[in-house]
């Protein structure tokens, strides 16, 4: 049972709720309310003196009883709380589209104000292992910035997507806490300082991330997903067609062992166990649920959880309090389930098993072909397949297939077409009998498709087109060359297994040509004796995706690389050209705006001058100018929208350019890249971001 509750009667954005001590001692909870407000509830606030409160008046916060109100004016994307220097005191920090906000609530005044270009999606306050104190983490358009109590940017990366999570914990078990990303391109990564300790694809955006004991962190992404991974293991996941807003870590049932806690879209909450996913607790509230956060709201020195609806519902849960248990209906169903299944199997032993089916075998092979990857599967003598499924991640909406030809037949192939080059083990039932079997055998194997099984070998074409050999990376491996066909052995889907040749004029060398099945483009991959290998191909992240492999196969942890690709590069400079220009724009706007703003501030006034004096005549000339300055403001505020789409849109393909330009690269030339893309990004020095790419 609940052991408080209360309504604030408001409504609440989903997923922007979170719980300070603005003042040192009480618990206060923060919400973000519709038309960019933020609402503060505190309920053990001690009054204020009369003259505090007069002074507080021409001050954004304003209080009424329990609750006070912070006008923010835009669309807030994301709210935190966090202790950003040596007092006690919780700062409040508010993110929007275009800037940054850390304000004392206690104060009533702002700590402060950063500009941020690439937005603010997500926030957390952390201490991270190489960083000497707590810092605000800052997600966004394509990039991750790292500021310190002041709002000095002190660490700055770009990565894959739109950054919808973050979270800070000891990924790897050496006392130093990582910070784990993850994004609208469905990657979760994990960074030690510049480098990348670990990093998966999922199967959607990734939408929360939350630390948990022993290495552990539980995630969600869009497409209804909840799982939890140990270090690079993931140990389980469940799938729900409703989304998951929040997730938390708490100890609901008292046993001392934290459990996951999610709150979905359609008001369920449920407790987890993070080792295997069962269901311990769960709980509906009538509305959506808002935000989930931890606080002692009671003040009685122990951690309650605090569930907050979408409607304003605020209820609180202690350690050890019995919370609701799964409906008699549905453990019913379970058991009709498991009946169901053991009633099957007794059938199946109690069947008398045909001669036919003993050693009987299923041939498996993989194959490039016809645009797509294979799996081929032929059943032995006078045996046919009569279904076959497949399940794997991030290949099939839905993640299964199911294959039933019309007449059952000795042979069946199943097509694949992975979105990205990336490893996808794909788990098969096959269903094999006689012609018209009522009992059939059931084979189940797991294969693991190759990274790149969407690039088929060809031969070498005898025309290509002349920018390809303009274009293309060149790395130096200093590895025998039979190392890297080992290497081209795994990631490939090949006829045969390729050696090199080590006697002739090609001794020692490696020359293969591949074409992409997703958009035909050639590419071709060549090394020498000595190891120097060059990647030929119009696709930066191909190539990107080629180098990365390449260097975690052999385990190298630093690799330069001199890369051309004058396209992207007249890309990328065409966007930075764009970008200065925009911003020039957006301040003429914005000078615009504010003497606009004055013109309509004196039209009021003296539009009230004239209510008090009764001049009609005057009260109409003003309205009409109110009117038309009024309809001036919102073309302006249509043509600054337009203009910061476009501002966005180009920042996003600076940062995704810098993204690639750095998979291109390994350990600190990678790192070295991303700073000195960012320092010509920031100066507007097209020379700079021209060599920073070419170069690292």
């Amino acid at each position: 049972m609940a052991v408080f509750s209360l309504n604030i009667q408001k409504h609440m954005e989903p997923g922007l709720i979170a719980c300070g001590k603005f003042d040192g001692s009480h618990a206060c909870l923060v919400a973000a309310t519709f038309g960019g407000n933020v609402l503060v509830h505190s309920p053990h606030r001690q009054p204020q003196v009369k003259s505090l409160d007069h002074e507080q008046t021409d001050r954004k916060l304003s209080w009424s009883g329990e609750l006070a109100e912070l006008q923010i004016g835009a669309e807030i994307t994301a709210l935190c709380t966090g202790q950003l220097n040596e007092d006690e005191r919780d700062v409040l920090l508010i993110g929007t589209t275009t800037h940054l906000l850390a304000y004392r609530i206690e104060d009533n005044a702002d700590m402060f104000y950063k500009e941020m270009s690439d937005g603010a999606r997500c926030i957390i306050v952390g201490k991270l292992g190489w960083l000497a104190k707590q810092v605000a983490i800052v997600g966004g358009n394509c990039s991750v910035t790292i500021l310190d109590a002041q709002g000095t940017e002190i660490f700055w990366t770009v990565v894959d997507g739109v950054v919808r999570s973050l979270a800070v914990f000891d990924f790897d078990g050496d006392d130093e806490n990582e910070l784990v990303t993850g994004t609208d391109d469905f990657e979760i990564k994990v960074y030690k300082e510049d480098n990348v300790l670990w990093d998966t694809k999922e199967t959607a955006p990734v939408t929360t991330l939350t630390g948990l004991p022993n290495r552990r962190f539980v995630y969600s992404v869009g497409n209804g997903t909840l799982g939890v991974y140990e270090m690079a293991q993931r140990l389980w996941r469940v799938k729900s067609k409703h989304r998951v807003v929040v997730t938390r870590s708490f100890d609901v049932n008292g046993d001392g062992t934290p459990e996951v806690i999610t709150g979905w879209n359609n008001g369920k909450v449920d407790a987890r166990s993070a080792n295997t996913g069962e269901v311990i607790f769960k709980i509906q509230l009538p509305a959506g649920v808002a935000g989930i956060v931890e606080a002692d709201y009671r003040r009685i020195g122990k951690l309650d959880l605090v569930l907050v609806s979408t409607s304003g519902e605020v209820r609180g849960y202690a350690s050890g309090s019995t919370m609701d248990t799964p409906e008699p209906g549905e453990a019913m169903r379970e058991l009709l389930a498991k009946k169901q299944v053991l009633q099957m199997e007794l059938r199946q032993r109690a069947a008398s098993v045909p001669n036919m089916y003993h050693r009987t075998k299923l041939a498996v092979s993989l194959m490039t072909t016809r645009g797509a990857a294979r799996v081929a599967l032929a059943s032995g003598p006078g045996l046919l397949i009569h279904c076959a499924i497949v399940f794997t991640e991030g290949v099939f909406e839905g993640e299964t297939l199911v294959v039933h030809p019309n007449r059952p037949r000795g042979e069946l192939e199943i097509e694949l077409r992975p979105t990205k080059n990336t490893p996808v083990d794909i788990h098969v039932k096959v269903a094999v009998g006689p012609a018209g079997a009522d009992l059939m055998q059931v084979f189940e194997m797991t294969r693991q498709l190759p990274r790149f099984c969407m690039y088929e070998v060809i031969e070498r074409p005898v025309q290509y087109v002349e920018d390809m050999t303009r274009n293309g990376v060149t790395v130096e491996l200093a590895e025998r060359p039979q190392r890297i066909a080992l290497w081209l052995n795994q990631s490939l889907v090949l006829p045969e297994e390729f050696e090199v040749k080590e006697d002739g004029p090609n001794g020692g060398k490696i020359e293969m040509w591949l074409r992409g099945m997703r958009d035909n483009k050639v590419h071709c991959f060549m090394a020498d004796a000595a190891g120097k290998v060059t990647i030929q191909t119009e696709d930066s992240t191909f190539a990107g995706d080629i180098v990365q492999s390449v260097a975690m196969y052999l385990g190298l942890r630093e690799l330069p690389s001199e890369v051309t690709f004058p396209a992207e590069e007249k890309r990328l400079l065409d966007a930075l050209e764009r970008v200065k220009d925009l911003k020039e724009i957006d301040a003429r706007l914005q000078a615009e705006a504010a003497s606009e703003t004055t013109l309509l501030k004196s039209i009021i006034i003296r539009l009230e001058d004239a209510r008090i004096l009764q001049n009609i005549d005057e009260m109409r000339k003003r309205l009409v100018q109110l009117k038309n300055v009024n309809v001036d403001l919102i073309k302006e505020h249509e043509i600054r929208m337009k203009s910061y789409r476009e501002l966005t849109a180009n920042l996003k393909e600076l940062n995704l350019g810098v993204q690639r330009a750095a998979r291109l690269r390994v350990g600190k030339s990678a790192s070295n890249t991303v700073a000195r893309c960012r320092a010509a990004i920031q100066d507007v020095n097209p020379k700079a971001l021209a060599v920073a790419i070419r170069h690292g």
